[in-house]
């Protein structure tokens, strides 16, 4: 038991860098500092991060087990697209009520400069595992009605949503993300509900 209980190496390393880059910035914090407040090696943090961008990036995962939650939540009655619509305003309320908020610039910045992993784009991501799972349940069941493939539709939700966010970055979060992402996604996510056919 105390062994489930004990974080690892990785979890702490994460956990660390997190914490640090909230308080004394990302660009100031440097690896020896994470390792020194971790309790870690040299040699595990390269065993699990290549340098201290992959920490910042593995931020795209955290959120994933609140939408787990949220799944968990959902009333499985819904229509498709009403679940669609709550999930676009958990995700949006998440990444808006965020306390790493202040380092999702970062993120996205450094997602566009770098040749590694798109992190953020991560296909395996819960995140679009549940869009995903969502779309094509609402299609199999007849409650959406699209031209596109579902796993198109999740790319252009997700384009969407990604979008909404880095201009929300870009602009110093200057207006809600919550009521401007739903401004925009709101008429598209409702086009796509089916309309049932006249008796």
């Amino acid at each position: 038991m105390e062994q489930k209980l004990k974080k690892s190496a990785k979890e702490k390393i994460m956990e660390t860098s997190w914490e640090l880059f909230l308080t004394q910035g990302y660009e100031e914090t440097t690896i020896s500092q994470i390792l020194e407040q971790s309790g870690t090696s040299r040699s595990a943090f390269y065993h699990h991060f290549h340098g201290k961008d992959e920490l910042l990036f593995s931020l795209a995962y955290k959120n994933d087990t609140d939408y787990d939650h949220w799944l968990k939540e959902c009333d499985p009655t819904l229509h498709t697209v009403d679940k669609l619509i709550s999930f676009n305003r958990f995700v949006l309320e998440t990444v808006e009520d965020s306390p790493y908020k202040i380092l999702y610039p970062y993120l996205y910045g450094l997602q566009v400069a770098t040749t590694g992993t798109r992190h953020i784009l991560n296909q395996e991501r819960r995140y679009y595992r549940i869009l995903r799972s969502i779309l094509k349940q609402g299609m199999e069941n007849g409650e959406i009605r699209s031209s596109s493939s579902y796993a198109e539709l999740t790319n252009m939700i997700t384009g969407f949503q990604i979008g909404i966010i880095y201009n929300w970055c870009l602009q110093k979060e200057c207006f809600s993300l919550l009521e401007y992402g739903q401004k925009l996604l709101l008429p598209f996510l409702e086009s796509l509900r089916a309309v049932p056919a006249e008796k």
